[in-house]
């Protein structure tokens, strides 16, 4: 008996996983760079990063779905944008894999995000003018 279970757990899990789930995982590397030199706020996805400074690295979710960023710095204009997702050339390792295909779906490996750095080139507020009568 012992001498199955070993083998049968290495094909058990060679076949509940997928080549892009276990190369790169559910969550993609970005780094965001900035023209300011002072702290901003960054919401990614609903989810709130107070006062970073760039350049700034962080996870975000694969996934058939873009992410939102907005970008907010005192003293400038918010910048919002999207992060658009292409096809992850790694999910083909899975050839005929049908198993595997629907792991890297289902987890969002099977996607990964346009560019790896983002530039966020923030715009000064215009300076309002005292009304004087």
């Amino acid at each position: 008996m012992k001498k199955l279970f070993v083998p049968a757990l290495i094909i058990s899990a060679l076949a509940l996983s997928s080549c892009s789930t276990i190369f790169c995982g559910s969550k993609a590397k970005v780094t965001f760079e900035s023209n300011i030199d002072q702290t901003a706020d960054l919401t990614i996805d609903g989810r709130k990063h107070p006062n970073v400074t760039f350049p700034y690295t962080t996870k975000i979710k694969r996934g058939f779905d873009d992410t939102v960023v907005k970008a907010e710095a005192e003293g400038y204009e918010t910048q919002s944008f999207y992060i658009e997702k292409n096809f992850n050339a790694v999910s083909v390792i899975n050839l005929c894999d049908i198993l595997g295909w629907g792991i890297d779906a289902a987890t969002g490996a099977m996607m990964k995000p346009e560019f790896k750095s983002y530039q966020i080139d923030f715009v000064r507020k215009p300076v309002e003018e005292s009304k004087t009568e």
